[in-house]
C-alpha cells in the first residue's frame, strides 16, 4: 500500500501543468549552465554541438520552455474554461520533456537524428495539449498559441543545420527562439500585469481598476515580432538596428503605465520594471552594434535571455504559484532572493567582456552561471513547498 503523503504530494503535482514543470525549471537552469565553466576554462572540450549553443539551446528550449509549458497549460484552461491538462496526460508530458534533455545531454553517443526527433517532441505535445483552449469559442489566446508553433520552427530548424538539412547555423536558431521567447513573455504579460498591478495598487491603500492602454501592449509586441524576423533574415542590417531601437522604445513606452506611485516597489510590479528595463536595454544595446557601435553583442544577448526572460519568467512563476494554489497577495518577502542572484548574474556576464575580458573564464562565465542557477534554486526553496502541497481551500483556480 502506497503511503498516503507520497499518494496525496503525487497527485497535488498532477493536477495542474505549473506544479511539475516549476519545479522541474530550477533543475534545468542547473543542467543548462553546468558544462560551462569546465568547457570555459578547458577541463573537457565542447561537444558536437559547442559550448555556445548547447548552452542557450537548454536554457531556451530545455528550461524557459518548461516555464512556458506549465504557464500555458495552467492560463489557457483558466481563461476559457476548459478542464485543465492533469494526471496522466500531465505525467506523460513530463516523461516527454525529459527524455528531450536526457537525449541532448547524449548528444554524441545517440546519434543525431535520435536526439532531434526527443527533443522536437515536447513543443507539438504542449500545444496538442492546449488545442482544447486554443479552438474553444470566444476569447482564445491564439497569439500565444501561435508563438508556441514558431518556437518549434526554430527549433527544428536547430536540429536541421545540425543535420545539414537546411541552411543556417545553430547559433541562429537558438538567437531566433530567444527573440520569440520575448514575443511570448510581451504577450503574457498582457494577461499578468492587470493582476498584478491591481494586486500592487490594493497593498498600497489606492483604489481603482488598473487600467493599462492595449495600444502600447500591441506597439511592445509588434515591435518585438518585426525585430525577431529582421534579426532572422538580416542580423547586422543597419535596418534591423533601427528595428531594434524602435522595439526598445516601444517596451519603455509601455514601462511608463506602471509608474503608479508606491505601488510600482511591491515585489510584482518593481521585478517585471527590471526585467522590461533589462529588455529595453539589451535591444537598445544589439540596435546600436548593428549600427556600428563596439560592444559584445553576445553579451547583450544575455541581457535578453538571462536578464529579462528569466527575470520574468521567475516573476510569473511566482505570482502562479501564489494564485493557482489558493494564496493571496503580498508574495512572501523571501521572494526578492531569485531575481537579487539572476540580476548580479547578469550583470557580470554583461559587463565582464567589455572591462576586464581576461577575466572572462570565471568573472563572466564561471561565477555568472553558479549566480544564475542559484536564484532559481533559491526560487524553488521558496515556492517549492507549496507546489507539492495540496490547493488552499481545495478545488481548481
Amino acid at each position: 500500500m502506497k503511503p498516503v503523503a507520497t499518494q496525496a504530494t503525487r497527485d497535488a503535482v498532477l493536477s495542474e501543468a505549473f506544479r511539475p514543470f516549476f519545479l522541474l525549471v530550477p533543475l534545468a537552469a542547473v543542467a543548462a549552465v553546468l558544462p560551462l565553466p569546465v568547457i570555459w576554462t578547458g577541463l573537457v572540450g565542447a561537444g558536437t554541438v559547442g559550448s555556445a549553443a548547447w548552452h542557450a539551446h537548454e536554457q531556451i528550449f530545455g528550461c524557459l520552455a518548461a516555464a512556458m509549458a506549465g504557464f500555458a497549460l495552467t492560463a489557457f484552461p483558466s481563461w476559457t474554461g476548459t478542464p485543465p491538462v492533469a494526471g496522466r496526460p500531465l505525467a506523460a508530458l513530463v516523461m516527454v520533456w525529459l527524455a528531450g534533455r536526457v537525449a541532448f545531454w547524449l548528444d554524441g553517443v545517440l546519434p543525431a537524428e535520435v536526439v532531434a526527433l526527443a527533443d522536437l517532441a515536447f513543443l507539438p505535445a504542449v500545444f496538442g495539449s492546449a488545442l482544447p483552449a486554443l479552438s474553444k469559442a470566444g476569447r482564445r489566446p491564439i497569439d500565444l498559441g501561435l508563438v508556441m508553433l514558431g518556437l518549434l520552427a526554430a527549433n527544428f530548424w536547430f536540429h536541421m543545420t545540425r543535420l545539414g538539412a537546411l541552411p543556417g547555423t545553430p547559433d541562429a536558431a537558438v538567437i531566433l527562439g530567444l527573440d520569440l521567447l520575448l514575443v511570448a513573455i510581451a504577450l503574457a504579460l498582457g494577461r499578468i500585469l492587470p493582476v498584478a498591478l491591481g494586486a500592487a495598487l490594493r497593498e498600497t491603500g489606492r483604489k481603482g481598476p488598473p487600467r493599462l492602454s492595449p495600444g502600447r501592449r500591441h506597439l511592445a509586441v509588434a515591435t518585438l515580432l518585426l525585430f525577431a524576423i529582421a534579426d532572422t533574415v538580416a542580423p547586422t542590417s543597419p535596418v534591423t538596428g533601427w528595428i531594434a531601437l524602435a522595439a526598445a522604445c516601444a517596451q519603455l513606452d509601455r514601462m511608463v503605465e506602471l509608474h503608479r506611485g508606491a505601488a510600482l516597489l511591491r515585489p510584482q510590479m518593481l521585478l517585471f520594471y527590471v526585467a522590461q528595463a533589462f529588455l529595453a536595454a539589451g535591444l537598445a544595446g544589439l540596435g546600436a552594434v548593428a549600427l556600428g557601435a563596439g560592444l559584445d553583442p553576445t553579451g547583450l544577448r544575455h541581457l535578453l535571455g538571462m536578464g529579462a526572460a528569466s527575470l520574468t519568467v521567475a516573476t510569473v512563476m511566482s505570482i502562479v504559484s501564489l494564485r493557482h494554489t489558493g494564496r493571496s497577495f503580498p508574495l512572501p518577502a523571501a521572494v526578492w532572493i531569485a531575481p537579487a542572484l539572476i540580476v548580479a548574474a547578469t550583470l557580470l556576464r554583461v559587463i565582464t567582456p567589455e572591462i576586464a575580458p581576461a577575466a572572462m573564464p570565471w568573472a563572466g562565465v564561471a561565477l555568472p552561471s553558479a549566480l544564475w542557477a542559484a536564484g532559481f534554486l533559491a526560487w524553488l526553496a521558496v515556492f517549492g513547498r507549496w507546489l507539492v502541497a495540496p490547493r488552499v481551500g481545495g478545488g481548481q483556480a
